[in-house]
């Protein structure tokens, strides 16, 4: 639950695959290993390991189908925001699985940063984790309120919305702030007035809009060239 996790600064993470590279990537953030007893699963002796019965971690995972072993790790430190770092500011993003996705996709294309609106789902989310494929141990994702929070960047600020000027025709090196709204409803219009430039991804086919995970992964890639610069 939100307010134990919160309350206790721990987080859960499910899978063998993942829990033993965060823990071997961060030895210091885990907390407790607990492994299905009827698998064998090969962890470092010297981390607390508990044996649950099956019905045991059914109960503790969050997904249908109950995996052979959930690690409790500690919240990393969240370092200090930086102003100078490129942005990626996100607002309302409501489904875990786009979160941890974009996330992931931020931690591919070099982001060091995210800033999220509060009514953001939470980057700890046990689903966004799973998503983020531990990403959100790596990128700092600090949570504003971004009515606030943006009129104090002093850099030119890019939004993604239908109505922009093409990806394309816009230089990737003038980009400091990319702003991604909700998925239903965009970004809000407080927060357009804020916008320097709006950008758009052009399309060529039937389709409304794209998801919202997709739309940033293909904005952070166009992001990323501005390294060949």
């Amino acid at each position: 639950m939100k307010k134990n996790r919160a309350a206790e600064k721990l987080i859960l993470v499910e899978g063998l695959k993942l829990v033993t590279e965060l823990s071997q990537q961060f030895p210091n953030l885990v907390h407790s290993f607990y492994v299905n007893k009827t698998e064998a699963v090969h962890l470092d002796p010297s981390l607390p390991c508990y044996a649950c019965s099956s019905s045991e971690i059914e109960r503790i995972s969050q997904f249908n189908s109950a995996p052979s072993i959930i690690g409790i790790f500690k919240e990393p430190e969240l370092p200090s925001f930086d102003a100078n770092e490129k942005i990626l500011i996100l607002e309302s993003i409501q489904d875990p699985g786009n979160l941890g996705t974009i996330i992931r996709t931020a931690d591919w294309f070099g982001i060091k940063q995210i800033v999220c609106s509060s009514d953001t789902v939470h980057c700890y989310n046990s689903k966004v984790i799973q998503a983020s494929m531990g990403s959100a141990f790596r990128i700092p994702v600090f949570y504003e309120n971004l009515a606030d929070f943006i009129p104090k960047l002093n850099a030119p600020i890019h939004g993604a919305l239908l109505n922009g000027k093409k990806m394309e025709e816009i230089n990737p090196s003038e980009i400091k702030i990319l702003i991604m709204g909700n998925e239903g409803k965009g970004i809000s219009e407080g927060l357009q007035n804020h916008i320097s430039q709006a950008v758009t991804i052009p399309g060529y086919g039937q389709a409304e809009s794209l998801n919202v995970s997709i739309a940033t992964g293909i904005l952070l890639h166009h992001w990323s060239q501005s390294k060949k610069d």
